[in-house]
C-alpha cells in the first residue's frame, strides 16, 4: 500500500511544480543509500540550483531510499547546517514514523514524504539542509545534505 501511496504522490507532485533534486550529498558515515528526490516547489533544480523555498507557504519533500538497519521507533530532525554548529529547524516533528513506514527494515527500499511549513519568522537566505533519520537503539543514521534558499 505504501508504495501505490508513494507513487500516486510523486505523481501527483511531478504534475504540479516538482522536479527531481540532484544536488543532494550524503554525510560521511551515513548508514543509507537515498535515490530519487523530489521537492515541492522546487523548478530550481532543473538547473540544479538551490531551492527556493518561499515563506508563510508549504514545501514537499519525497524521497526513496534504502537504509542499512532497523528502526522500531526512528527520529528525525532537519537541520541548518553551518560551520560551527547544526541549528535545528522549529516545527518538526521529530517521530519518524509519521514520514515512512514502520518499523524500519534494513536492506528494505522505503518512501519518505515530508511537509514542511516555512513560518514568516525563518531567515531568508541560503541553507545547506541536513536531513537525519536516526535509530534510537543503535544510533545508526541515515543522512544526507542539500541546498535551499529561503525566500
Amino acid at each position: 500500500m505504501a508504495i501505490l501511496e508513494f507513487i500516486v504522490v510523486a505523481l501527483t507532485l511531478a504534475s504540479v511544480n516538482t522536479e527531481r533534486v540532484r544536488n543532494y550529498r550524503m554525510c560521511p558515515n551515513s548508514d543509507c543509500l537515498i535515490y530519487d528526490m523530489f521537492i515541492d516547489p522546487c523548478p530550481e533544480a532543473l538547473y540544479n540550483k538551490a531551492c527556493g523555498w518561499p515563506r508563510n507557504s508549504n514545501t514537499t519533500v519525497a524521497f526513496i531510499y534504502n537504509p542499512e538497519f532497523s528502526a522500531y521507533s526512528p527520529k528525525t530532525q532537519l537541520y541548518s547546517e553551518t560551520f560551527l554548529v547544526d541549528w535545528p529547524f522549529l516545527n518538526i516533528d521529530t517521530n519518524a514514523c509519521l514520514y515512512t513506514n514502520c518499523p524500519v527494515q534494513k536492506d528494505t527500499e522505503q518512501y519518505w514524504l515530508f511537509n514542511l511549513f516555512v513560518p514568516e519568522y525563518y531567515e531568508t537566505t541560503y541553507h545547506i539542509v541536513k536531513f537525519v533519520l536516526t535509530d534510537t537503539i543503535s544510533n545508526q543514521q541515515c543522512c544526507f545534505t542539500f541546498d535551499i534558499n529561503i525566500i
